[in-house]
């Protein structure tokens, strides 16, 4: 057996001989060695605890052991050195949703926290701290930030003070899913339910009933809210009278995905499938097959509306054959996230923005479909997308935001 001589801590909270993880690490590895995780940050803490203990057995059996643990000569890791100015450093566990507002992009994170960043700075101005669990969504009205929570409750927070209004309870789940429309907030919730609340009054409007099964994603299109969930259905509330227009059913799996152009509504599941229903009829117009694994994101554009899946690639759909015209592959594992914004090769051009389980960003040009460039940086899965203004910005599993 051989004994550490300077025992230091991982980001995992792992122990390792100092100069056994510092070559490990300047062989370009990012993860725990015995775990396989990846390491939210490269710093080496000392373990002093395990150092006295080593100390005072060597002593007790007469075993030599360096009086000074000489660390002048090993490689000094630090998190700012391996994190590129654009990737901002602060949660501390899985970033939920990013969402603009002006000058300002919040994150929200499993680490309970929202936190607050001055784009053109890239410093955190502020935390908001309130939630007792992970924060897993957000939306953005007028001078009000709301979020939802695994806590079961809605924060509502003033945009100008950045101090917390009003806390919104009811739910008996986690709230998943929010969306504004027509001075109304819509809550979609693991409970089943959407509750709708004035925004005026931050009072509860109106307990949405139906569903099975969680409630995983909200658009608004056509006056009404359409919710989709894991009971495989997506229903249909009026906006204004808050009835339950329709039930539209016909998935064979949850459904995660909900986007919509002006003419269709769009639900992902995890069938591998995309139904296309007609916003004024609610009738399901066409069913998108290609992908050959559970349909996880979807984003629309001018002119087509994307998909991106397990399956690793992403399918381009024309919106008005609704024929697949183009598969992106690139991509080396699952398709979490997707966003369409500024920065094509042309000046007003758009590109497709793609993240990934493989840790990547990668840019797509909207005429040719040719992928611009890959953008490495995070060092876990690219969860969550956002565009604005000529930025993206991406939420990831291991905390941090990336500014593109």
């Amino acid at each position: 057996m051989e004994l550490m001589s300077d025992p230091v801590i991982v980001a995992t909270g792992h122990t390792y001989d100092r100069q056994c993880i510092a070559k490990w690490l300047q062989q370009g590895n990012r993860t725990c060695p015995v775990t396989g995780m990846r390491l939210r940050h490269l710093e080496l803490v000392p373990n002093h605890a395990l150092r006295s203990a080593i100390q005072e057995w060597a002593l007790a059996h007469g075993i030599s052991l360096p009086k000074h643990y000489d660390t002048t000569q090993q490689p000094t890791f630090k998190a700012d050195e391996h994190h590129p100015k654009n990737i901002l450093q602060g949660h501390e566990e899985i970033v939920w949703a990013v969402e603009v507002h002006g000058s300002r992009l919040f994150s929200a994170s499993a680490d309970k926290t929202i936190r607050v960043w001055d784009i053109e700075s890239r410093r955190c101005e502020h935390v908001l701290e309130d939630h007792t669990r992970p924060v897993l969504s957000l939306a953005i009205s007028g001078n009000r930030l709301y979020s939802g929570s695994y806590d079961f409750t809605i924060k509502v927070w003033d945009l100008t003070t950045l101090t917390r209004v009003k806390t919104l309870t009811g739910h008996t789940d986690a709230v998943r899913a929010l969306s504004v429309a027509d001075g109304r907030l819509f809550s979609g919730s693991y409970d089943g339910t959407v509750r709708v609340w004035d925004e005026n009054s931050l009072q509860c409007l109106e307990i949405l009933k139906g569903h099975t099964g969680p409630v995983r994603t909200l658009v608004h299109a056509g006056g009404c809210m359409f919710s989709g969930s894991y009971d495989k259905s997506v229903r249909v509330w009026d906006v204004q009278t808050l009835e339950c227009k329709a039930s539209l059913t016909g998935h064979t799996g949850a459904v995660r995905a909900l986007v919509a152009s002006p003419e269709y509504v769009f639900s992902g599941s995890d069938d591998t499938t995309i139904k296309v229903w007609d916003v004024h009829t609610l009738k399901c117009v066409k069913t998108l097959e290609g992908h050959e694994d559970n349909v996880r994101v979807l984003a629309v554009g001018d002119n087509a509306m994307f998909s991106g899946s397990w399956d690793k690639t992403i399918r381009v759909w024309d919106l008005r054959t609704l024929e697949c015209v183009k598969v992106l592959e690139g991509h080396t594992e699952a398709v979490l996230a997707l966003a369409v914004g500024e920065g094509g090769p042309t000046q007003g051009s758009k590109v497709l923005v793609s993240g990934s389980y493989d840790t990547t960003v990668r840019f797509w040009d909207l005429s040719t479909y040719r992928c611009l460039r890959k953008c490495d940086g995070h060092f876990d899965a690219v969860r969550v997308l956002a565009a604005h203004n000529g930025y993206i910005f991406s939420g990831s599993y291991d905390g941090t935001i990336g500014v593109w």
